[in-house]
């Protein structure tokens, strides 16, 4: 048998983030593949490659609004809120409250020592690069890592591609020449919302299990 050419994590960030664009400007141009009982084959291919690169487009914008801009300027990445930096904004502690718990104290201690026993004077993205070095060596916990990156990428891509869709949406449904009913981006913009707080779940995991492994190392 052949090897699929294309990961799980492919499918799963990529493919069906990709596919939620697809289908969105589907209904909105009144293309009709959605009506079809069947497509031939080059045309099935066709649109699961172009899907695909949807999807990859979705990674990228999705990355750099809500990962460069959302998450780590006006939120606060979570390798710096794990170990003790308050938000800028109280209501957002309100808002994301998982999000904004930080490490017990004792914990975060224990992460400045094992950081000051192996000559490491940096803190917040400087620290978390010098653990992830260090714990990314255990393979057990770089799978761990992976595991947590892969979900908080899906959960990203897909709220990115919902909340982008409502907006297509809304916006069709005003200016369209396409009837689109505006439930379904009601529908859309809840699935984005709760997705995105699905990928803060899982962004604040990654970083939370890396420093957790990180200050039970032996020290040096």
């Amino acid at each position: 048998m052949e090897k699929v050419p294309f990961s799980v994590y492919d499918f799963f960030a990529y493919l069906s983030s990709g596919i939620v664009w697809l289908l969105t400007a589907d209904y909105i141009l009144g293309l009709g593949f959605l009506q079809k009982d069947s497509v031939s084959s080059i045309l099935a291919v066709a649109l699961i490659l172009f899907a695909y690169v949807c999807g990859h487009m979705v990674a990228h914008f999705s990355s750099f609004i809500f990962e460069n801009l959302t998450v780590s300027r006006i939120l606060k990445r979570p390798n710096v809120i794990l170990l003790g930096e308050k938000p800028y904004w109280v209501v957002f502690a309100w808002i994301f409250p998982h999000y904004f718990r930080a490490l017990p104290k004792h914990t975060q201690e224990r992460v400045f020592a094992q950081a000051e026993s192996r000559g490491a004077k940096g803190t917040g993205e400087a620290l978390f690069l010098h653990a992830y070095s260090v714990v990314s060596g255990i393979s057990a916990v770089q799978a761990r890592l992976d595991d947590f990156r892969n979900q908080y990428g899906f959960a990203r891509n897909m709220s990115f591609a919902f909340v982008t869709s409502a907006i297509a949406l809304v916006i069709a449904h005003f200016v369209g020449s396409h009837p689109v009913r505006l439930r379904w981006a009601l529908l859309s913009g809840f699935a984005g919302i709760v997705l995105f707080y699905r990928y803060l779940k899982f962004f604040r995991q990654y970083s939370y299990e890396l420093f957790l492994r990180y200050a039970e190392l032996v020290r040096t």
